[in-house]
């Protein structure tokens, strides 16, 4: 019995033992992904200066670059990838704002497209000609809606042009490509689901 509980005793030392290394790993990494976004971050903050370019934001540049880094850039631990979307003509920040984001929204809803059309292709053999297109266009355009939410907006900057009356504003997107890829997947599903159904009734009604 007392071999036995110190074979445990030991089991749980050892658990702990490497728990407590790998969560030293781990700190030391995120430590260093934050090394490296600071370091991005200043060389930015710089560049946008010069370019006599101001942030929306309330927060400082450096803390929103940052964020940023953490989020889409490989090098600072990001998964998700960035996407920017400029307009040189806008009268207003707020009118800008909404322009980006539809831009944004607009270049995404096309890959939310080709997400789609693959992931049914492989759960379907009816997956070629002008009318499977057509119909991956409207099971595309009809849920669209549902992947707006993975563009995030990060942050806008802007400069004043010449004429002194119009603005050149960028805005900054998160795009959580890993939670639409995982969408895009779960309604291929469903249409697949419903080709078969469809096959099933036609054939039943056919008689075959």
């Amino acid at each position: 019995m007392k071999k036995f509980l110190m074979i445990a005793l030991m089991a749980v030392i050892g658990i702990s033992v490497t728990a407590s290394a790998q969560s030293k790993e781990y700190d030391k990494q995120q430590l260093e992904y934050k090394k490296n976004a600071k370091k991005l971050a200043k060389k930015q903050k710089k560049e946008r200066k010069r370019q006599k370019r101001q942030t929306t934001s309330s927060t400082p540049l450096e803390n929103v670059l940052i964020s940023y880094y953490l989020e889409t850039e490989p090098t600072c631990g990001g998964e998700k990838r960035g996407q920017e979307q400029t307009v040189s003509d806008a009268q207003s920040i707020a009118v800008a704002e909404k322009r980006l984001l539809l831009n944004a929204q607009t270049a995404y809803a096309q890959e939310v497209r080709t997400m789609l059309a693959n992931n049914i292709t492989e759960q379907t053999s009816a997956a070629d000609g002008v009318e499977f297109n057509n119909y991956i266009s409207n099971v595309a355009a009809k849920s669209q809606n549902e992947f707006n939410g993975d563009v995030k907006l990060a942050f806008m900057i802007y400069r004043m042009n010449p004429d002194g009356k119009t603005m050149t504003v960028r805005s900054f997107y998160v795009i959580d490509e890993a939670n639409g890829l995982a969408r895009a997947k779960n309604i291929a599903a469903k249409v697949n689901q419903n080709i078969e159904t469809s096959k099933q009734i036609e054939k039943a009604t056919n008689g075959n």
